[in-house]
């Protein structure tokens, strides 16, 4: 019954609901899927992060990679580039770093940019649906001759105020969701740069420490 009253009412909002109704479904399932592919990036080396952090501390680069080949995960693919170029030049690791961040953080935000559009664009279809009920109200009234009551203008008023509140609705909620996967999307971008700052501190203690032995045996 609940049902039925929903697609009642629904139909009451005329054509212009359908569409707002998939920019709502689309927008939540891009939310979605990019909360889960940060979930998953994050959580298959969360624990190797711990572990390995204090070998990079500790200036034992060569430690610290061996842990990194064995897994796939969005710090373990730059790294892995950057340990190629890795004590030959420091200004070639940082631009590594810098253009594997970029690109694992483009890769998280994949999709956000439809969604933020789809969160303009709501408010605009329940605006259109609100000119559309209008017209209609005004063409029962042209076509009454003036002699109309309220039961006869139901209709057309009846699209205006459900489009527009639906297209408000589903706009604050895509917004919502756009704002909190951006800020998620930070707090990724700042996790890959704070891997790539020990990273390059642990490249440079252990190329003190090679300097060292080697002062040492002559």
């Amino acid at each position: 019954m609940n049902t039925l009253s929903l697609l009642s009412l629904l139909h009451k909002g005329g054509p212009i609901v359908w569409p707002i109704l998939a920019c709502s479904v689309l927008g939540l399932a891009i939310f979605m899927e990019r909360l889960w592919y940060l979930f998953i990036a994050r959580r298959r080396e969360a624990g190797l992060l711990e572990e390995m952090e204090g070998e990079l501390r500790a200036g034992r680069l060569g430690r610290f990679l061996k842990g990194f080949f064995s897994t796939s995960g969005p710090v373990s693919r730059m790294l892995t580039e950057a340990a190629s170029v890795c004590c030959q030049d420091r200004e070639a690791v940082e631009v590594v770093l810098d253009f594997h961040i970029d690109s694992e953080v483009n890769q998280a935000a994949k999709y956000t940019g439809l969604l933020s559009t789809l969160a303009a664009v709501s408010p605009l279809l329940g605006l259109l649906g609100t000119v559309t009920g209008l017209i209609k109200a005004f063409m029962v009234i042209e076509a009454a001759g003036g002699r109309v009551n309220a039961g006869m203008l139901a209709g057309g008023i009846w699209e205006a105020m459900l489009t527009t509140a639906l297209g408000l609705g589903v706009a604050i909620l895509l917004l919502f969701c756009h704002r909190f996967l951006m800020s998620r999307i930070r707090m990724f971008e700042g996790h890959l740069q704070y891997m790539a700052v020990l990273f390059i501190k642990g490249m440079c203690n252990s190329m003190a420490g090679h300097g060292q032995e080697e002062k040492g045996q002559q």
